[in-house]
């Protein structure tokens, strides 16, 4: 178990380091060692007859390093938005009047309805948006064939 003291070195340290970058922090804690995605982009959903639609604002996001995955049931979105403030000159010093933009690793998942053909998924990336349309599947005719039972009993005699 980490004792007040170690906690509180960790969180001067922590504190210090952005206090002198002039970053802003984009590093959650958490218990897990695995990368955790500091933020959750906006989306819109809606659906037509022909198909299931997701709209995810990813304004300044790179398109060629946006991971998009499909699942029966789970459509998956990931990646990263780089801050985009220029470089920092150790001599410089910035005072920011708003940090409103998140930045970092992010992901974004959803449940898709049943009857949604994900293997057909189309994705497309213009003016920030990322478009994903999944079509719906349609629904397969059953064709029925009708014996003759006269034709069937010769059949098996």
């Amino acid at each position: 178990m980490v004792n007040n003291d170690e906690l509180q070195r960790q969180m001067e340290r922590y504190l210090a380091h952005f206090n002198r970058a002039g970053k802003r922090a984009t590093i959650l804690f958490t218990a897990s060692a695995h990368p955790t995605p500091a933020w959750s982009p906006a989306l819109d959903m809606y659906e037509t007859q022909a198909s299931f639609v997701v709209l995810l604002d990813l304004a300044g996001v790179d398109a060629d390093n946006t991971e998009v995955q499909t699942q029966p049931h789970v459509l998956t979105v990931r990646g990263v938005r780089r801050e985009r403030h220029g470089r920092y000159a150790p001599t410089e010093q910035r005072n920011y009047h708003a940090l409103e933009i998140p930045y970092g690793r992010f992901e974004r998942s959803v449940r898709l309805p049943p009857g949604i053909d994900t293997d057909a998924a189309r994705a497309s990336y213009r003016d920030g948006l990322l478009e994903i349309t999944l079509p719906k599947r349609l629904p397969s005719q059953i064709p029925i064939t009708i014996e003759d039972p006269v034709q069937t009993q010769a059949a098996t005699s």
